[in-house]
């Protein structure tokens, strides 16, 4: 019985410090670089997406039209995901 208190007194801590982390500047380093390149593909994505989607509805072809509707959607959606990941993440770590 002594021992499911003592257990159940003690807490867990989890607190992240990157400056103790060894190698974490350059970690930090190449997800920016990622995220560079993942709006450069976004950006030639949406570019695209336009692209089709004015040469479908110049042609007549309604499938090709919503299919560069849906890139640039979808390019969008990314780059939203993109700017927003570090908040999203971390308000997910605040919940636990």
């Amino acid at each position: 019985m002594n021992l499911l208190i003592a257990a159940s007194s003690f807490t867990f801590t989890v607190t992240p410090e990157p400056a103790h982390a060894p190698g974490a500047a350059g970690i930090q380093s190449a997800i920016n670089v990622i995220a560079v390149y993942t709006l450069l593909a976004c950006l030639a994505g949406f570019l695209l997406g336009g692209a089709v989607w004015a040469i479908g509805g110049r042609i007549g072809n309604d499938h090709t039209s919503v299919g560069g509707k849906i890139g640039m959607a979808v390019a969008v959606g990314v780059a939203f995901l993109v700017g927003g990941a570090a908040a999203i993440l971390q308000f997910a770590y605040g919940l636990g």
